[in-house]
């Protein structure tokens, strides 16, 4: 049984919550977040607007919760090395806020408090390895890497899929287009950057402060560099941009790629249908026209849209990929925390 703490409560803490729930190889133990309200974190437990409504019993007392019978202590502290992680025994430990002090402070609670750190974000310091399922995994080393990047949702869903047509068709160039749907710090009305939600932002275009239900607005994206920190091949040939788009989950990317060896579409489709029959968890080819929220709590961490999937001239291949941003992606970092834990 893995023994699991998690730092932050937000959107991602609160779906690893629950998809921890319902598995028997870990449980979660200790969660801290800066909101101090325990009433209103059980409540957010209990009551989603996205995934609805929590199948566990759900329990509050003064520090702690419990889900079904599994009790979980629950923190306030500013820091995450002020949190007991080690009086909780902590084996892996999920820093979700994304807050840099908190990545960089995480090498202080190794081997003392904790045996590894995740980070459910793609920084550019501070992190021993990037790890993608389906892309990169078996380049972990559990001697050298000990706080780990889960990477982020949208390279989450890319990785693997540009790995599989780099290995077998060898990426000249491409571009990627996500479509990715609203988060909790974006405005609902018009205001300027200083009014976004997000402690870590460093935007600088005036659009990322428009009302966020009103409109899709282009921004630039961080997903293909983090892509290339987990396929170092495709390094300097690829590019993309991002729309955020006013649906609450669930996002898209629209891939164009111009491969070196010949591609036919038949082949490609028969490629996609065997990875989705051996690696399950990951790929999935959809066959039925559907749209983004027929995918809500989907735990593959892509969808291949076999009705958009098109080869040009033998060179040119274009996809459409759906994953659901929040639970398919949790999922593949509780993943990542029992292959990690397994390798120590």
């Amino acid at each position: 049984m893995i023994r699991v703490g998690l730092n932050g409560f937000g959107r991602i803490g609160r779906a690893i919550t629950r998809i921890i729930s319902g598995r028997r190889d870990m449980k979660l133990v200790a969660v801290n977040d800066i909101d101090d309200d325990i009433e209103n974190l059980s409540y957010l437990i209990k009551y989603d607007s996205t995934y609805g409504n929590f199948e566990k019993k759900v329990k509050t007392f003064k520090d702690h919760i419990f889900i079904n019978k599994n009790k979980v202590n629950f923190y306030s502290k500013k820091n995450i090395s002020s949190v007991p992680w080690k009086k909780n025994k902590i084996d892996i430990l999920i820093e979700a806020t994304g807050l840099v002090k908190n990545i960089k402070d995480s090498k202080l609670l190794i081997k003392k408090d904790v045996k590894k750190v995740l980070v459910t974000n793609s920084p550019k310091k501070n992190i021993d390895f990037y790890m993608i399922i389906g892309a990169n995994e078996k380049n972990y080393d559990p001697t050298k890497h000990n706080i780990i990047s889960t990477s982020i949702c949208d390279a989450s869903a890319l990785s693997p899929v540009l790995k599989v047509i780099d290995d077998k068709f060898k990426i000249e160039n491409g571009f990627v287009t996500t479509l990715h749907s609203i988060l909790s710090y974006q405005n609902l009305l018009d205001g300027s950057l200083k009014s976004v939600a997000n402690p870590t932002h460093g935007w600088k275009d005036y659009s990322l402060g428009r009302n966020s239900m009103a409109s899709l607005i282009p921004k630039k994206t961080t997903a293909i560099n983090a892509v290339e920190k987990t396929l170092p091949k495709i390094q300097g040939k690829m590019h993309g941009i991002s729309f955020r788009i006013p649906t609450s989950i669930v996002c898209g990317s629209d891939i164009s790629l111009k491969v070196i060896k010949d591609c036919k579409k038949k082949e490609l489709i028969n490629i996609f249908n065997n990875l989705a029959k051996k690696y399950p968890k990951i790929f999935e080819l959809q066959n039925e026209k559907l749209v983004s929220i027929d995918h809500l709590k989907t735990s593959k961490s892509l969808i291949i849209d076999k009705n958009f999937i098109e080869v040009i001239n033998s060179k040119f291949i274009k996809l459409i990929l759906w994953y659901d941003n929040e639970w398919g992606y949790s999922n593949r970092v509780l993943d990542i925390a029992k292959l990690v834990y397994r390798k120590n």
